[in-house]
């Protein structure tokens, strides 16, 4: 499915000054969880990021980031997420990525 399908399926949402204005990028909604991929915060360092994880961990049943940076890895295992490796058909390779799962 291409990405432009994605967004009008409502899969795909594009961070703008409605939906955190204070991240670019994007965020992939399935199911009843987000994949966060592809964001960066506009002003780094004011915890913008842990603030995002605490209100989608109220909203998600589970959240996957694959290839963070250092520093979002660093927030996200103090976070009880942990480290995934899992096989995706799709693309034909296995993705690492970080997880949380809604106890």
């Amino acid at each position: 499915m291409e990405m432009s399908e994605l967004r009008k399926n409502g899969e795909i949402i594009d961070f703008n000054k409605d939906f955190h204005p204070e991240f670019n990028g994007w965020i992939g909604e399935k199911e009843k969880g987000v994949w966060i991929s592809f964001i960066v915060s506009v002003d780094k360092r004011k915890g913008n990021f842990s603030k995002l994880l605490v209100e989608f961990k109220k909203k998600y049943d589970w959240i996957k980031i694959p290839t963070p940076s250092y520093l979002m890895e660093k927030i996200c295992l103090n976070k009880d997420f942990i480290k995934k490796r899992e096989y995706v058909e799709k693309l034909g390779e296995v993705i690492e990525y970080l997880l949380w799962v809604k106890k």
